[in-house]
């Protein structure tokens, strides 16, 4: 039982921020939005590459052949391609801090 006059703490949930990215900002202020940046990955090999609209999707792999997947990102979100000594590569997905 807590004792009279602490309050109990909040749960670590009640100090995340809302984001608002910077695509939906730029709607607010102009009635555009920013392009999604897509990232394209072969489900076979792996073969990656990103473009900036739809347009430049190709949905199967150069490579191999096989099908591709594609991972939108908003333009104030980064991936990042680690190499590994082992020849395998790491995604690491971040999100730029918004300009202040």
């Amino acid at each position: 039982m807590a004792a009279k006059g602490k309050r109990k703490k909040d749960s670590p949930e009640s100090e995340v921020v809302p984001y608002e990215d910077l695509s939906s900002r730029q709607k607010k202020i102009t009635g555009e939005s920013f392009p999604d940046v897509i990232l394209e990955i072969c489900d076979g090999c792996y073969w990656c590459s990103t473009c900036i609209n739809e347009r430049g999707v190709l949905g199967t792999c150069p490579m191999c052949g096989k099908k591709t997947s594609k991972v939108r990102m908003t333009i104030d979100e980064l991936c990042l391609f680690e190499k590994g000594y082992d020849g395998g590569v790491t995604l690491r997905f971040d999100r730029e801090l918004p300009l202040r």
